[in-house]
Formats: C-alpha cells, sequence, structure tokens
C-alpha cells in the first residue's frame, strides 16, 4: 500500500519540479580595485569609464594620462574641480580656491586647494600641483607622496601643465625633494612629461 502511494505521488513531484523555475546567481571572484561584480563578471558600471581592471567616475573635467615612462603615475585620472582662477596683484600668499583628485589604479587620492593652483593666462590656462599625493605608489604602507623612482632613492612630485586647446593638458611632472635609503636629502632632480586628455 506504501508503494502503491509513492508510486501516484511520483507523476506529481516530477511534475511540480519540471514547472518550477529557479533563478541562478552568478556570483564573481573578488573584484579588483574599485570594479563591481556585474552580472557574474568584474566590471565597470554605465556611470564610469572602464578603465581595464579598474574603473573612474565619468565627469565632465576628467582628463587621464598614461605614460610608461613617468615613475608611479602609469595611467591616471586628474579632476579638476570647483576651477576658480586665481587672481590678485601677485605677490604676498594668496588662498587658491580651485580644487582637483588624481586617482590612480589601486588608490584614490583627493586634494585640499592648499596645494592646487589654475592661472587663466593669454596664452593657455595652467594647472600647478605642489607635493601632488602619488597616484600609483610603489611603497605599500608609506605615506603616498613618495615614490621610489630608483632602488636609492624615493621623491617628492611636483606637476605643472598648460591647456594646449580645452582637451588636452601638456604637463610635467619634476621629482625633486629626494632622499636616499637612509633618508638623508640629496641634491637631485628630474623631470618627466606627461599628457593628460579629456575623457568623455
Amino acid at each position: 500500500m506504501k508503494n502503491l502511494r509513492f508510486l501516484l505521488l511520483l507523476p506529481c513531484l516530477w511534475l511540480g519540479a519540471c514547472n518550477r523555475t529557479e533563478t541562478i546567481v552568478k556570483d564573481c571572484p573578488p573584484c579588483p580595485n574599485n570594479t563591481e561584480c556585474l552580472e557574474g563578471d568584474c566590471g565597470c558600471p554605465p556611470d564610469k569609464h572602464d578603465m581595464g581592471s579598474w574603473c573612474l567616475s565619468k565627469h565632465d573635467n576628467l582628463f587621464v594620462a598614461a605614460s610608461l615612462d613617468c615613475y608611479c603615475f602609469g595611467v591616471v585620472g586628474l579632476y579638476l574641480l570647483n576651477i576658480d582662477p586665481e587672481t590678485g596683484p601677485g605677490g604676498g600668499v594668496q588662498v587658491p580656491a580651485s580644487s582637483f583628485s588624481i586617482i590612480g589604479r589601486s588608490n584614490s587620492m583627493s586634494s585640499n586647494s592648499g596645494n592646487f593652483a589654475y592661472y587663466d593666462l593669454p596664452d593657455g590656462d595652467s594647472i600647478a600641483i605642489y607635493a601632488v599625493l602619488i597616484p600609483d605608489s610603489n611603497m605599500p604602507g608609506i605615506i603616498q607622496d613618495n615614490c621610489r623612482i630608483n632602488s636609492e632613492m624615493t621623491c617628492q612630485a611636483d606637476l605643472f601643465g598648460k591647456f594646449r586647446g580645452p582637451d588636452t593638458i601638456q604637463a610635467q611632472v619634476a621629482w625633486r625633494r629626494c632622499r636616499d635609503n637612509d633618508g638623508e636629502w640629496l641634491n637631485y632632480e628630474e623631470i618627466k612629461p606627461l599628457t593628460f586628455v579629456r575623457k568623455r
């Protein structure tokens, strides 16, 4: 009798299972950098630019540079925010009103306006960033304003750029304030070119 009851229930169980739909959720492995899990794959949502293995938020004043030759910069995004050109008669101390954010693959570094200036000049607007926070530091755990430019020294960088049209900033990264491995100051300076292009 028990076997007959089981045989009668078997088609009902089978049909019920056939009519049931299952939703399969695809999981991602841990996503690198600031990418997100999107339908089972790591990537960037529509409001961000896909930079390969990391993302940059879209913004009207986002400029991107890529270099194989400029230490600790690699591929970086530079956001120019609250642009307010420097004014005044010159001399003395001026408090800049503009601000910026510089972002690399492994970190996001914003800065207050104290070390950034935007100049409205007849031959092309210019920017100056002093003691740039390093976007791709090769010194994990160390304050992010130093880059190891070789096995014997670390340096800080200042960045100076001039607009060449509305969408290009021709910049120079000046490596200064260098120290050796014992922390002694070195009389050393090196200039590296870096071109930023507006990314829409």
